[in-house]
C-alpha cells in the first residue's frame, strides 16, 4: 500500500483518495470529499468511469485525487 495522507484540505474541503482494488491487479479510482467548515452537506462519493480503470494504484490514487479537485472546484464556482 502507498504512504497516502489520510486526508489533505483543498479549498477549505478535505479529500481523501480511496481506489477501489479490482480482479487482474486493476485499480478504480475513487475519492471521498467534504467541506471542512461544519457544513451539514453530506460526504460526497467521487467514482472514476469504466474507461479511467488504472494499471497501478498510484495512478488510480493521482487521478482520484484530481477528480476530487475538480470537484471541489466546481463546487466554488456554483457558490459565487
Amino acid at each position: 500500500m502507498l504512504n497516502v495522507p489520510t486526508w489533505m484540505t483543498y479549498k477549505n474541503h478535505q479529500i481523501k483518495v480511496c481506489p477501489q482494488h479490482l480482479v487482474d491487479d486493476r485499480w478504480m479510482p475513487m475519492a471521498l470529499a467534504w467541506l471542512s467548515a461544519g457544513s451539514p452537506e453530506l460526504l460526497q462519493h467521487i467514482h472514476g468511469e469504466l474507461s479511467e480503470i488504472c494499471s497501478t494504484e498510484k495512478k488510480a490514487n493521482d487521478m482520484a485525487l484530481e477528480k476530487a479537485k475538480d470537484w471541489v472546484d466546481q463546487q466554488s464556482i456554483g457558490r459565487n
